[in-house]
């Protein structure tokens, strides 16, 4: 593994009005391109969002070895979200206001047989590398092998921080390992004590199932 600094820094969304908070910075081991940087950019606050799982472009596992869980965003209703649920509006105001690129954040499929938390690679954007995507999409890469599938399954979030912008690779062999190496770094990013105890928060359904 490579030697690359990480910057810490506290951010608020694409829309909020600038912090003047502290810069951290540390040196982590992590694989890493040389065409991609990466850093720890934590949100504040941390958007919490709730959608059902629905079937994507079905590249993920398929294609690049990567299962991913579709979120649904309600692009249909951009110009009237007053006829979304709270939920539903939170999930398009993310999509609509956020950077393009890789988050590291915690998830947990709150109505599956399987509701742990579990560290998670987060890519949002139009994976310039294909042709096919029309809509911003949000697609969590749960690190975390499950025995089913959860479509129609409600997902939920915690958008912890921010690691890089999207990128298109020319090479198909560069995206896959540009992805790898993004669940390590967030997978590591995450082992971080502050980090870690977002996984208890209260926004998670109970791991038992009782309401």
């Amino acid at each position: 593994a490579l030697p690359i600094s990480i910057v810490l820094v506290v951010a608020g969304m694409a829309d909020s009005a600038p912090r003047e908070d502290k810069v951290e910075e540390q040196t982590v081991l992590v694989a890493s391109s040389p065409m991609v940087s990466r850093i720890t950019k934590v949100l504040d606050p941390m958007p919490r969002l709730r959608a059902p799982v629905v079937h994507g472009f079905g590249r993920g596992s398929k294609l690049l070895g990567f299962p991913t869980a579709n979120m649904q965003v309600r692009w249909e209703h951009e110009h009237s979200p007053e006829t979304l649920s709270p939920e539903e509006q939170s999930m398009l105001d993310f999509a609509r206001t956020c950077e393009a690129g890789i988050y590291y954040a915690w998830a947990q499929v709150a109505n599956g047989p399987d509701r742990g938390i579990y560290k998670t690679a987060m890519s949002v954007g139009w994976n310039p590398t294909f042709t096919d995507v029309k809509a911003k999409t949000i697609e969590p890469w749960i690190l975390h092998d499950y025995e089913a599938d959860f479509y129609d399954c409600e997902l939920r979030l915690i958008v912890c921080g921010f690691v890089r912008p999207e990128a298109k690779f020319d090479k198909f062999d560069d995206l896959i390992v540009a992805i790898r190496e993004d669940g390590e770094f967030c997978r590591q990013t995450l082992d971080d004590t502050a980090m870690a105890a977002i996984s208890s928060d209260p926004f998670f359904a109970p791991l038992d199932g009782s309401s």
